[in-house]
């Protein structure tokens, strides 16, 4: 009798652990489930050249003057190619293009993966642990792969208002006659930047630096104002916008860079970002 019993209890507990635990078939369906939707979502035909940039920017390829491929290893592969013999690769980057276009994500394995390991923890705690530290370790590096696409999207948009500002800005200072230089490049690149701190302080709403950097550009000599007034100016004056107009465009370019190496470093408190 009591051999029969303790078979029940080793057999109700062995269940327990399949069921529950993060080998168990459910919490691999899960993973594996969630794993699938981002891969359909990756290699849709109008996300595989977000896919490719995303594989660049976090060196896990190089890029390939096809659309939709990437070069590994010296071998230039389409997307499917790249994700068979580079699956690693392939899920990080994929991860991190997914987290970064439906921000704020679904945690990987959902409310499920949640109840099973709450139900391991009553069970067996130190695996469970385990569990708990490889997600957060995941979480993180997602998070982290995110951050860096959002950082370099940032830099590039605020090198491209730079350029076009000053280079606006030196048209004026060669100007004689004729039509006057056109501004729409700068707005252009004006809105491009701007939508990328929009996107930074929506995620980061502490970030108080960010809204106030939104200000200054709308607002000072690389707003609406740069593109008004030089026509009146002699030719010393106009050199001495200009060279204002170069010291404002650095200035905006390190604040930028600074609210981009913040995006690298998810979970710190990066007190600079607020004023």
């Amino acid at each position: 009798m009591r051999g029969r019993t303790a078979a029940r209890v080793l057999l109700v507990g062995g269940c327990l652990a399949v069921l529950f635990g993060p080998s168990g078939a459910p919490a691999e369906a899960d993973d594996k489930d969630a794993a699938d939707a981002r891969a359909v979502y990756c290699l849709a035909r109008d996300h595989r050249a977000g896919l490719a940039d995303a594989a660049v920017s976090l060196r896990l390829a190089t890029a390939s003057p096809r659309p939709g491929h990437v070069v590994a290893d010296g071998a230039d592969l389409d997307l499917d190619a790249w994700r068979a013999k580079h699956a690693k690769s392939f899920e990080r980057a994929c991860r991190a293009f997914y987290t970064a276009s439906k921000e704020p994500a679904a945690a990987p394995g959902g409310p499920g993966g949640g109840l099973g390991l709450m139900a391991l923890v009553a069970v067996l705690l130190p695996v469970a642990a385990g569990a708990a530290l490889t997600l957060l370790t995941t979480e993180w590096r997602a998070a982290r792969d995110a951050g860096r696409l959002r950082a370099d999207a940032l830099r590039s948009a605020a090198r491209a208002f730079a350029e076009a500002a000053t280079g606006y800005a030196q048209a004026w200072t060669e100007h004689s006659i004729g039509p006057q230089p056109p501004d729409r490049e700068v707005a252009r690149a004006r809105a491009e930047l701007d939508a990328r701190l929009r996107e930074t302080e929506v995620l980061r709403r502490r970030w108080t630096a960010v809204p106030a950097l939104r200000a200054a550009m709308a607002s000072g000599p690389l707003g609406a104002a740069l593109a008004e007034g030089w026509r009146d100016l002699g030719p010393d004056e106009r050199r001495t916008r200009a060279e204002g107009v170069r010291d404002a465009a650095d200035d905006l370019g390190a604040a930028c860079g600074r609210t981009a190496r913040a995006l690298e470093r998810p979970g710190r408190r990066h007190g600079a970002m607020r004023t």
